[in-house]
């Protein structure tokens, strides 16, 4: 995957030539044209202008007039740096913007992070700057809650965050928010809107064609700062913001920039913007109308100020002048003052893929002497005084992003990573690999290539809880056998046979139900939900991860565990991969109020992400979908947190988060025998106590659920147990019930909010 070498044609493919025109008036004369030893005396006579002028300014003169570009120049043609394979994110993945100003990449020295939509849902997508890895160096999903919103980052050495709900490390994409988020498993109905705008237009959907609503607001594109934001109000007041919303640290922060101010055009001009346009889409600079320019009054119109060295005879001087190039997504001019310098209609689609037209401010990039912007085509960069193409790279583009001296083309599912260097490097791109991108590792299997295979699975899902006897729980096997593994062949997707020790015997069977193609780290995995039916009618799923070698390197075993809740039979459904997350949906969750038999299936359905953490797949979120509401299963941590304080008797410290009748009643007596003249807190509430997990609260009294518990309790309330090794308080070791399930000691009641959560109650067991 070497870059071409050859040479850009800036002819080749380029934008329509402008015509200039001579002016001439009522009374003009005809000029004869002059000789050709006329025309070599005025050469000569500019060719003496230009020496005396390098002699007159010295030794340091002719640097200063034939440089080619300063550092932070987009004149010559990047250079590619990496390609990468996006395809397990959906067919067409485009890069969208991560605020209102149109910021789409995050930069530092090692990695481009890009905001990418595809298949209706949005993804952090890390790339290497210069690598050989033909796949992301991580992917991260964005939550629900977020999808469509403004994102305000900051990127540190070592983390991206951009809110409560996003807070990744840069070197494994591992995802630590400091609150819960929404992930949807399922296929989302409706499509995010990724930007104030139209998501499609600044996603570079060459399909759309947007115009802004009636009621739209300009103002919206200013509600967050960033670098290339200026939004003017109805009013045609211009305003602008220097201040990024992207804050690289020091240590990281890039070397250049490329991208000037972009502003959006209002009815009249402002002290720092003398452009304006009409409803009729006539441009005027100072309120004076220019000649020969008419744009679509109906759109946004976008304008940015870029920089243009002087030239005589092709010899570049000092001194530059600006000019104003303006496009309202159909064509793109420039002006000098009020003067057109050149006016081109951009093919179709191209004003889609640059954010032209659009409310967003567009992509285009800029810098001394360059106009670099998408055609579906091509990335090319114009002339801003004529309007030619300096070089162009060819390939289709069906999204690109920008950011910091480097630029992302995507081509479907294949992103190209090049990079501006104002060297002498001889492997300038002029065209893009059209094939997708290989690796050195071993692909990770199919769906197909796993069902005909001999492969290890959880020996869980073999045994079919054979090993469960009594005084033993499901939850204790499963915990006993979660690195166990055993081997078991497939043909056309099932395995019979696979637990032959087990329930079933020989009758038991193993089936591929789904996979999908993800990431642990820099390895491509392939995970998968086996269907585990020991031959008895309580069947349940477990999900396993096979490396390239058809290895399994992790897996994940929700069966007996009741970590979250209880369900009849767990099974996982609707899988999406995303880098190392996996997203799945658990139906039938018993909820409190409901019917309470062996056969009832609950009310709820829970939407389960687990995260690989270099060494496992551990759970990472938990969102209860609930007939009347929504709820995140808490965050251990945080619960602990305030168990912990309350043991230690510093209730000051939650009063916001404990009701105040629990604080009250801590240290009334315990109301157990067993605990005798304890009070509840110091029975209950044990220093170094441990809160096991948080699940979602079944029906009263049930026999089947998780917990047993003799109140009721509303829909949705969560119950924490507690367990400790205090061996003086025996009532606080769980202990096997009759229905292979844990019973708890203790266990704090807590009811979930937007805010977070509550501690509405503290319950015991009876005896």
């Amino acid at each position: 995957m070497s870059p071409s070498s050859e040479s850009p044609s800036p002819t080749s493919h380029s934008p329509e030539s402008p015509s200039p025109t001579t002016p001439s008036g009522a009374g003009s004369v005809p000029i004869a044209p002059p000789t050709p030893a006329r025309r070599g005396k005025g050469r000569l006579i500019i060719l003496g202008v230009v020496i005396a002028l390098v002699l007159a300014l010295g030794t340091g003169g002719l640097w200063a007039l034939t440089r080619g570009s300063d550092p932070l120049s987009l004149v010559k043609a990047p250079i590619l740096k990496a390609q990468q394979d996006l395809s397990n994110l959906g067919q067409e993945p485009t890069s969208g913007s991560f605020d209102s100003s149109g910021t789409t990449a995050l930069v530092n020295k090692q990695l481009m992070i890009l905001r990418v939509i595809a298949d209706r849902r949005e993804t952090l997508v890390a790339l290497s700057l210069s690598s050989s890895a033909s796949h992301a160096a991580w992917q991260a999903p964005v939550p629900d809650e977020l999808a469509g919103q403004n994102l305000n980052c900051t990127m540190s050495t070592k983390t991206l965050d951009c809110g409560e709900r996003i807070s990744i490390d840069l070197a494994s994409g591992i995802n630590s928010p400091a609150k819960p988020s929404t992930f949807s498993a399922a296929e989302l109905t409706t499509s995010p809107s990724q930007e104030p705008g139209d998501s499609r237009a600044s996603a570079g959907d060459p399909t759309s064609s947007t115009a802004p609503s009636a009621d739209a607001s300009p103002e919206r594109a200013s509600e967050a700062s960033s670098t290339a934001s200026t939004v003017p109000s109805p009013d045609a007041s211009t305003t602008t913001s220097s201040t990024g919303s992207v804050a690289p640290s020091a240590s990281d922060a890039p070397t250049s920039s490329s991208a000037p101010t972009s502003v959006r055009l209002g009815h009249a001009p402002t002290a720092d913007v003398p452009l304006s346009v009409s409803e009729d889409g006539t441009v005027s600079v100072n309120k004076d109308k220019v000649s020969g320019l008419t744009l679509d009054g109906t759109k946004p119109v976008w304008a940015a100020r870029v920089e243009a060295p002087r030239k005589i005879v092709g010899v570049k001087l000092p001194s530059s002048r600006e000019v104003w190039v303006v496009s309202d997504g159909v064509s793109v001019a420039a002006l000098d003052g009020s003067t057109v310098l050149w006016s081109n209609k951009l093919p179709d689609g191209a004003g889609a893929l640059n954010g032209l037209g659009s409310d967003t401010p567009p992509r285009w990039q800029m810098s001394k002497g360059a106009i670099v912007m998408a055609h579906p085509d091509s990335l090319r960069a114009l002339d801003p005084i004529d309007g030619t193409a300096i070089w162009q790279v060819s390939s289709p583009v069906t999204s690109w992003a920008a950011g910091d001296g480097y630029v992302v083309v995507f081509n479907g599912s294949t992103t190209s990573v090049l990079a501006f260097d104002s060297g002498s490097s001889s492997t300038r791109t002029t065209a893009l690999p059209t094939s997708t991108p290989t690796s050195t590792a071993t692909p990770a299997p199919s769906l197909e290539d796993l069902g005909s295979a001999t492969l290890d699975i959880p020996t869980v899902c073999a045994d079919g809880f054979a090993s469960v006897v009594r005084g033993t729980t499901k939850a204790q096997v499963a915990e006993k056998m979660k690195d166990e593994k055993t081997g078991v062949t497939f043909s056309d997707g099932t395995a019979t046979g696979a637990g032959a020790n087990g329930l079933g015997g020989s009758n038991s069977t193993v089936a591929l139900k789904e996979a999908q193609p993800g990431f642990f780290g820099s390895s491509p995995v392939t995970v998968a939900v086996l269907e585990c039916n020991s031959g008895t009618p309580a069947a349940f799923d477990v999900m396993a991860a096979y490396d390239g070698d058809k290895q399994m390197v992790g897996s994940l075993i929700m069966e007996g565990a009741n970590e979250i809740g209880y369900t009849p039979a767990t099974h996982m459904e609707n899988l999406r991969v995303v880098g190392g997350t996996a997203l799945f949906n658990m139906p039938q969750f018993m909820v409190a109020g409901d019917m309470d038999c062996k056969a009832c299936t609950g009310s709820g359905t829970a939407v389960v992400a687990a995260q690989w953490d270099g060494d496992s797949l551990e759970l990472f979120d938990v969102v209860y979908h609930l007939p009347t509401q929504d709820i995140h299963r808490p965050s251990l941590v945080k619960v602990q947190t305030v168990y912990d304080a309350l043991a230690a008797k510093e209730d000051n410290k939650v009063t916001d988060q404990v009701d105040p009748a629990v604080l009250s009643s801590l240290d009334q007596p315990a109301g157990s025998t067993q605990a005798g003249d304890a009070t509840a807190r110091s029975a209950y509430l044990p220093k170094g106590g441990k809160v096991a997990t948080c699940m979602l609260a079944g029906p009263k009294n049930s026999t089947f659920a998780s917990m047993v518990i003799a109140e009721d309790l509303a829909p949705g309330s969560i119950l924490c147990p507690i367990t400790s090794e205090d061996q003086s308080k025996p009532w606080m070791q769980p202990v096997p019930t009759r229905t292979s399930q844990l019973e708890y000691g203790a266990w704090l009641i807590i009811t979930p909010s937007e805010e977070g959560f509550k501690v509405t109650g503290l319950g015991h067991r009876s005896s």
